[in-house]
């Protein structure tokens, strides 16, 4: 069996697990002996009396010792795994990041048992029923052979029983992601579903994605049913035989003594008991199996840096790709300063150009050399959230922000709000309108001063006064910096230096 576990860690989990089960042997080898000698042979049992007690205690700080150090360890791997889940947003549809979410918050919290409870109980149930199994065969050989012989019934059936299980766990984590990504698709077009008159379609979609789940679920109820009947047959069948050997030995062949016999009475249920929680575990470590291979699904490796310094932003032998190729094997060079606009139908991949010379989607093929990291990109999304004007603007001198914001005339919309730049923007809860939130971006630009600025649609939502408004520092901020803008509208064409069209998998100057 293969754990998601450094080796290292199974090997401390091994050594003070010998330390738990040891330590349980010598209680019951004390307490064995203090019966016998306060029943049989009516001596004094202080010595006994002590060292029993001394295991006693051993045994509970050394297992103790062991569920605290397990969770520790536990909870320090599903940290581990959370970052690598956290870095792995860098996707490249909204769906990707609903399954990454998903892994995050739903997946890697059913896989917590697994590391919590799953790893640390069969490694301590593999070293506990070995170490039994030894100690009896020195103290009672035909006991020993009794259980060795019923034991592996137990771990074969949950053995089959987990394999079943884990199959319908993955199924049922896939669906579980289906119907979460159902859900919030159908809340996000509410509206539509309202104007369409489709809320009857919506439900039955909904309800059909329901039942499906619901349908794995009772299935692996069923399963967890049916280990745990056999499990309490097997155990109950197991010790009762050992029971019956004891039995026969004192009261027909006399061949046992009282210390062998309570010994093996004392031993054998905890050596089923520690089975039977194991076969528990075992199929809940197989639904949580199946929640690991959702999050593995999410990994992806690190993304290897694509961009290089170089005297200008250039595209070399460049391929990008999604469904399909958007560019292929296409070279160009940028200035170092002015304004560049990038016009192509619909879907042609010109936002993904944008993402692909910021950094955020690899090319398939191909360098892209940048000049400066002094990047800042202004994406069409209005959405802001999660910080206040100030600290959106790096916190500089408040007279600088508030020159910005007369000159692009969003003071009295900012300053007007009880807070002022102070205000806290949560779901975007600020009174701004799109065409408002469009300055905004640019008077961080004005601001920031960078040396690349990437803009998609910049004079989208713009009535046709706050649009030269922004034509006009657009046109002051080109003469130091290289401005890439996605474009529509004919006015941002007037001012651009180069205008490029993007089209037939490559990108043609315009003359």
């Amino acid at each position: 069996m293969k754990f998601d576990l450094d080796r290292k860690y199974i090997v401390i989990y091994t050594l003070i697990s010998t330390v738990v089960a040891v330590s349980y042997l010598l209680f019951g080898h004390e307490l064995s002996k203090l019966l016998e000698n306060l029943i049989i042979n009516k001596t004094t049992v202080k010595t006994e009396f002590i060292m029993l007690i001394v295991y006693f205690i051993l045994f509970f700080l050394v297992t103790y010792m062991y569920n605290f150090y397990t969770s520790k360890v536990a909870s320090q791997n599903l940290t581990e795994k959370a970052k690598a889940l956290a870095r792995s947003i860098h996707v490249d549809s909204k769906r990707d990041s609903e399954s990454i979410l998903n892994a995050i918050f739903v997946h890697l919290e059913k896989y917590r048992p697994y590391q919590e409870s799953f790893i640390p109980t069969v490694v301590l149930t593999v070293t506990k029923v070995v170490i039994i199994i030894v100690a009896l065969f020195f103290i009672e050989p035909v006991a020993a052979i009794i259980l060795l012989t019923t034991a592996p019934f137990i771990p074969l059936f949950y053995i089959l029983v987990g394999l079943k299980t884990e199959d319908e766990a993955l199924e049922q984590a896939t669906e579980f992601d289906e119907m979460g990504t159902l859900f919030l698709n159908l809340v996000r077009g509410k509206d539509t579903v309202t104007y369409t008159n489709a809320e009857r379609e919506a439900s039955r979609a909904l309800q059909k994605s329901n039942d499906k789940f619901l349908s794995t679920t009772m299935h692996i109820l069923k399963y967890a049913f049916q280990s745990t009947l056999m499990l309490e047959f097997i155990t109950i069948l197991g010790i009762g035989l050992t029971a019956l050997e004891v039995g026969l030995r004192i009261i027909i062949f006399e061949n046992i003594t009282f210390y062998q016999s309570f010994f093996v009475l004392l031993m054998a249920p905890e050596f089923y008991s520690s089975l039977k929680v194991m076969g528990t575990e075992f199929h809940n470590g197989k639904i949580a199996d199946g929640h690991l291979q959702k999050v593995n699904e999410s990994l992806v490796a690190p993304r290897k840096e694509y961009r290089e310094k170089g005297e200008s932003l250039q595209l070399h032998d460049v391929t990008i790709t999604t469904d399909r190729d958007l560019l292929k094997n296409t070279s160009i060079q940028f200035n170092k300063s002015g304004l560049i606009a990038i016009t192509g139908k619909s879907g042609v991949g010109k936002t993904t150009l944008l993402n692909t010379i910021a950094g955020l989607h690899p090319p398939t093929k191909g360098q892209v050399t940048i000049q400066s990291d002094d990047v800042l990109y202004i994406s069409d999304d209005i959405y802001l959230s999660d910080t206040t004007f100030r600290q959106y603007f790096n916190d500089l001198e408040e007279d600088k922000i508030l020159n910005v914001l007369q000159e692009l005339q969003l003071y009295d919309s900012i300053m007007n709000l009880e807070a002022g730049l102070d205000t806290l923007i949560i779901n975007n809860n600020v009174p701004l309108s799109g065409g408002e939130i469009v300055r905004l971006k640019l008077a961080r630009v004005l601001l920031l001063r960078p040396h690349i600025v990437l803009m998609d649609e910049p004079t989208e939502f713009l009535d046709e006064t706050t649009e030269e408004i922004v034509l006009e520092h657009l046109s002051q901020l080109k003469e130091h910096a290289l401005i890439i803008a996605v474009v529509h509208r004919r006015a941002l064409l007037d001012i651009a230096d180069t205008h490029i069209v993007m089209q037939n998998e490559t990108l043609e100057v315009s003359v």
